[in-house]
């Protein structure tokens, strides 16, 4: 089992979209004991927020972006787009792999 900092406590899970619990709770439960999982901590001199770190001794760092989304929700998707139908309407915004790319957080360091 994996340690999350902070622990999924009430106050942690609080925080959390329902996605991003569900995702924490099968990180907590199926990697093994040698993982750590950070949950929304500052990273870099921009103090970017990615959802999740995950850290191996061997296998390096995985960064996790988590998106909450339901298939009948995606409406249109291009390389730089995602229009996604909200409660407050349709709402467009930046593409996940273009998110990584402009925030820097897409990157995975481990063996080669």
């Amino acid at each position: 089992m994996a340690e999350i900092i902070p622990a999924l406590n009430r106050q942690t899970l609080g925080r959390m979209t329902s996605g991003e619990k569900r995702v924490a709770r099968r990180l907590e439960a199926l990697l093994e004991d040698d993982y750590l999982v950070w949950y929304d901590i500052p990273v870099g001199n921009k103090r970017r927020y990615p959802d999740f770190i995950i850290l191996h001794p061997g296998r390096g760092l995985l960064f996790l972006e988590v998106k909450d989304w339901k298939p009948e929700t995606v409406k249109k998707i291009s390389k730089s787009e995602v229009s996604l139908l909200t409660d407050k309407g349709l709402v467009t915004q930046a593409h996940p792999l273009e998110q990584a790319r402009q925030r820097g957080k897409a990157y995975y360091v481990g063996r080669q």
